[in-house]
């Protein structure tokens, strides 16, 4: 007997999005995320409630920002055939402005202390980062 395919069968777009999200949250990326997270927000060991509060800001940040993309995406998903257009450019000249970037930012992050380069208002010691604390460093998360 075959197990029931879930999301072709759900009548329920909740059960469809709630299946979804499970599967976003554990592939690779978001769950390296996470585990992140978790690392940052609960470094306040002692303070159950800051820790609880600061968990419940970062999963409000992250319902923003998909928040946001869905509302830049989904007009553009909507235009339908003027998508083949922007899909036939990346598909064609894509890995040839990827791959550069990604060299060039791989590079950067190799040795970029040791290139005098101009600090744009960061002092590149983590003064400012660790004034991300609590809730606001939580939710930019």
């Amino acid at each position: 007997m075959e197990s029931p395919d879930i999301l072709m069968n759900s009548g329920l777009p909740v059960a469809t999005a709630f299946v979804l999200g499970l599967l976003t949250a554990i592939s690779p990326c978001p769950l390296a995320t996470n585990i992140t997270a978790i690392g940052f927000i609960s470094r306040d060991i002692g303070n159950r409630k800051r820790i609880f509060r600061n968990g419940l800001l970062y999963t409000l940040g992250r319902i923003i920002t998909y928040t946001l993309l869905g509302l830049l995406v989904i007009p553009i998903l909507r235009e339908g055939a003027s998508m083949f257009a922007i899909q036939k450019g990346i598909s064609q000249w894509g890995e040839w402005i990827i791959s550069p970037l990604l060299l060039l930012t791989g590079g950067f992050m190799l040795w970029g202390q040791r290139l005098n380069l101009p600090k744009f208002g960061f002092s590149g010691d983590n003064e400012k980062l660790q004034n991300l604390k609590g809730g606001v460093g939580s939710l930019t998360l």
